[in-house]
């Protein structure tokens, strides 16, 4: 009985052991099954290029033929003549067919931004499967820095003009400041999609919010962004040169201290603590060679080790998840100097 007991053991214990050997690797599998079970393949609706190409002299009728594709832009009574001539003078505006023109130079193939939003998108469906995949547009904004990227449900339009390079002479005309020019380009595209979609899904009102509120809101969106874009580097994600991200991991138990101890984290005084989320060269309370955005990354920071302590916890249930203290403490967040 013993000799059996024995073996028993030594099989349970060598069952165990292959166990835990595999576990990670069959999980990783069965991710990578169910991802690619999702796969999603996009193509962008060039609206650009089907506005600028319509015969002028027909205009009217031009818009109309393409309408059904593009509704979303031609919402207005085409039989209006006010409207065609607003349209006629947005296509004869020199700036413009300039911005048009270097549009189709620099975009002339989309294919790889169509692949990499692709992927991008098959893991939102992966991690969202109720949610609508939107429909891609593309187009001429007419420099609204602000929103290169909007979001609306079912529908993903991304200005081209605002992604042609840092010296693009018209951002340069508009006096933006080179921290902003510098993520104007190609590779900050599909970034900059899943930020408005972010944006979008993880929206909360944030009246009366304190500076710890603003740092989950904003974490959970950035934490967003790194499960949609895992084969982005993180420079892009973030936005920062890799001198600044390495600054952050190097700095963050002092900038956590300095949270901490100026009493920061519950205060509601948003003219006190924007400074932290606001776009800017860096965050003036901390030294020169830091990023921008520090309250954010913190939060990232906070949310990633939230999120690690509770694997059974999915998207949707850490987007609901409103009380940032809870998150906070079961978090266990408590950065050591390196």
């Amino acid at each position: 009985m013993k000799k059996r007991f024995d073996i028993m053991t030594f099989t349970i214990m060598i069952s165990v052991f292959f166990y835990s050997c595999t576990c990670n690797q069959n999980k990783e599998e069965k991710f990578l099954t169910e991802l690619k079970d999702t796969t999603v393949k996009i193509t962008f609706n060039r609206y650009e290029k089907s506005l600028f190409t319509l015969k002028k002299e027909d205009l009217q009728n031009e818009l109309k033929r393409i309408k059904p594709q593009y509704g979303f832009f031609l919402e207005g009574d085409l039989d209006d003549p006010q409207n065609i001539e607003q349209i006629r003078s947005y296509l004869n505006d020199p700036q413009m067919i300039e911005n048009y023109t270097s549009c189709q130079e620099k975009f002339a193939d989309v294919t790889n931004l169509e692949k990499q939003l692709s992927s991008s998108l098959t893991y939102f469906k992966y991690y969202f499967p109720d949610k609508k995949i939107p429909e891609v547009f593309t187009y001429v904004c007419g420099m609204d820095y602000e929103h290169p990227v909007i979001y609306a449900d079912s529908v993903l339009l991304i200005a081209l003009d605002m992604y042609l390079g840092s010296e693009y002479p018209l951002y340069q005309g508009l006096a933006l400041p080179l921290f902003m020019r510098k993520t104007m380009s190609e590779e900050y595209i599909v970034r900059d999609c899943m930020k408005a979609m972010a944006e979008y899904y993880c929206y909360q009102e944030m009246k009366d919010a304190s500076c710890l509120d603003q740092m989950i809101y904003e974490g959970k969106k950035m934490y967003f962004i790194d499960a949609m874009t895992p084969e982005i580097s993180d420079t892009i994600k973030f936005k920062y040169s890799k001198k600044q991200l390495d600054w952050c991991y190097q700095n963050e138990a002092q900038m956590w201290a300095f949270f901490i101890d100026n009493k920061l984290l519950y205060s509601k005084d948003n003219l006190t603590y924007r400074k932290f989320f606001n776009e800017a060269p860096f965050t003036t309370s901390f030294s020169k060679d830091s990023p921008p955005r520090t309250g954010s990354w913190i939060g990232w920071r906070i949310v990633s080790a939230y999120m690690k302590n509770h694997k059974s916890i999915n998207f949707t249930q850490l987007i609901q998840a409103d009380n940032s203290q809870e998150i906070l403490t079961q978090s266990r967040y408590k950065p050591k100097k390196p």
